[in-house]
C-alpha cells in the first residue's frame, strides 16, 4: 500500500486532534477487552502514537514504531512511562522476544501483516484498517479470506466511531482537505464541513463518523507458524 508522507503539517493536525478526539480512546477500550493487564503490547500504524497511549492505561507497556524521524520525535514529546517510541520499520523489526498482543493499523492485508505477526506476537492480533477507504476495506477483506481458508479462527469487528478534527484557522481547514483528500474546497462548501466553537486555539473542527474494521486472532495458532498465502 502506498507508504504516508509525514509532514510538519499532518503532525500539527494530529497532535490538534488528540486533544479533542476520543476515537483512539474509544479503539483502545475494544481491544483492552480481550488481552490482560500484564500484557506487553506491539503497535504499528498508531499515528502520533495515540492508541499506544490510551492502550497504556490498560497493560504493562505499550511498544510503538513509527519509521519517520519526525513523527517519532513528536510521539516521544507526550509518551508516558510506560510507552516506549522507536524509529523503524514494522516490517524488518525484530524483537528479543515476542510480544503478548500485536495491534497493527492500516499497514495492509495478509501479505504484509501476516509476516509481522509472525515475527513480533506470540497471542492476541488485532488488524484494523479504516473501511472508509477502499484500501482499507480491500485489505481486511483479503485477510479474512485468507484466515478462513487457512482455518484460523477470527474475530470481524465492523464499528463506527466519532472523530473530531479541529483545526486553528479556515486556511488551516482548507489546507487539511487538500492534503488528506485533494480537495480545494469552495468557502460554501468548507462552511456546510465545519463546525465552530469558543476554544479560542481550535475554534473550528470537522466531525465525521469513521468506519473501522477490527480483525483478532491468536498468533499462536500452528497454521501461522509458515506462510499461508
Amino acid at each position: 500500500m502506498e507508504e504516508f508522507i509525514w509532514t510538519d503539517a499532518h503532525i500539527r493536525w494530529m497532535s490538534d486532534a488528540a486533544k479533542k478526539s476520543k476515537l483512539y480512546y474509544w479503539i483502545a477500550e475494544r481491544i483492552a477487552a480481550y488481552i490482560a493487564p500484564t500484557s506487553r503490547v506491539f503497535n504499528a500504524g498508531g499515528g502520533l502514537g495515540d492508541l499506544a497511549i490510551w492502550l497504556s492505561y490498560h497493560v504493562e507497556e505499550v511498544t510503538v514504531i513509527e519509521n519517520d524521524p519526525k513523527a517519532v520525535a513528536a510521539l516521544r514529546t507526550r509518551c508516558p512511562q510506560n510507552v516506549v517510541a522507536i524509529l523503524g520499520d514494522v516490517h524488518t523489526y525484530a524483537p528479543d522476544k515476542l510480544y503478548d498482543s500485536l495491534v497493527l493499523f492500516d499497514v495492509g492485508g495478509a501479505e504484509e501483516t501476516l509476516p509481522v505477526v509472525r515475527e513480533l506476537s506470540r497471542a492476541k492480533t488485532f488488524v484494523l484498517a479504516d473501511r472508509d477507504t477502499a484500501a482499507g476495506e480491500a485489505d481486511l477483506r483479503e485477510l479474512s479470506e485468507t484466515l478462513k481458508n487457512a482455518g484460523i479462527p477470527f474475530t470481524y469487528e465492523l464499528f463506527e466511531q466519532e472523530h473530531i478534527q479541529p483545526f486553528r484557522s479556515r486556511e488551516d481547514a482548507r489546507s487539511y482537505f487538500l492534503s488528506i483528500s485533494n480537495r480545494q474546497l469552495t468557502d460554501e462548501a468548507l462552511d456546510a464541513l465545519l463546525e465552530t466553537s469558543d476554544d479560542s486555539k481550535l475554534p473550528l473542527s470537522y466531525v465525521e463518523q469513521k468506519k473501522i474494521g477490527m480483525i483478532v486472532f491468536d498468533a499462536a495458532n500452528p497454521a501461522l507458524k509458515k506462510p499461508i498465502i
